[in-house]
């Protein structure tokens, strides 16, 4: 069982890779960009998914975090275009509520869980997974804020464009940074780990303020 949902974890981590860079490389318009887009985001889900899967199947609370972080910022992408695309005025229910929630207290998780093995002496206090569990407090704190105000969701805002910009953004680094971790050895390793968010960070914020214009 474990063998087949890692093999379904690395051809969707694959297809991820390679349909996002497709997305973002091409012009963004109906055609390439949302048929890339399209592969990319299910690609996304299916990394996501099994991630969490074989977390599950040989117990492993850095991959399970990892997981639901890429899931969040697929989702919440994704559903941004959804938002910008609204016709009429848009009420935010109790499912629309209750994902940030959700992504506080699992980037909570990831904040303490390193802290919980240094002091019980497997390891030090500080680790990439905080940092990423950081990234989705700061994503969900900001969502969570977004659906509080209705006035969020009027028809054709453009602020969805930016969310869907930065979010799936994110996601595409979270995977960019798996890949490389598993398949490139450098020392200190903590480069490997942050340099994609680094890069992919400034290259977002230059998105956003073209896009801004």
């Amino acid at each position: 069982m474990h063998s087949v949902f890692l093999g379904l974890h690395i051809i969707s981590g694959s297809s991820a890779l390679l349909t996002g860079m497709i997305a973002i490389m091409a012009r963004k318009k109906k055609g390439v960009h949302t048929g890339g887009g399209i592969a990319y985001y299910f690609s996304m889900l299916g990394t996501a998914v099994s991630a969490v899967i074989l977390a599950v199947l040989k117990w492993n609370p850095f991959l399970l975090s990892i997981g639901i972080f890429a899931f969040y910022l697929t989702y919440t992408g994704r559903r941004a275009i959804w938002f910008l695309r609204l016709k009429e005025a848009y009420v935010p229910g109790l499912k629309d509520k209750l994902l940030p929630y959700a992504g506080i207290v699992t980037g909570i998780c990831m904040l303490c869980y390193p802290l919980w093995v240094h002091y019980t002496g497997g390891g030090g206090p500080i680790s990439v997974l905080q940092v990423f569990g950081g990234i989705l407090i700061s994503f969900s704190i900001r969502d969570s804020i977004t659906f509080a105000d209705k006035s969020n969701f009027t028809p054709h805002n453009k602020k969805w464009l930016i969310r869907h910009i930065t979010s799936m953004g994110g996601a595409y680094i979270s995977t960019l940074t798996a890949f490389l971790v598993v398949n490139i050895s450098f020392s200190p390793a903590w480069v490997v780990w942050l340099a994609p968010t680094v890069v992919g960070s400034v290259l977002i914020t230059v998105a956003v303020r073209r896009r801004s214009k």
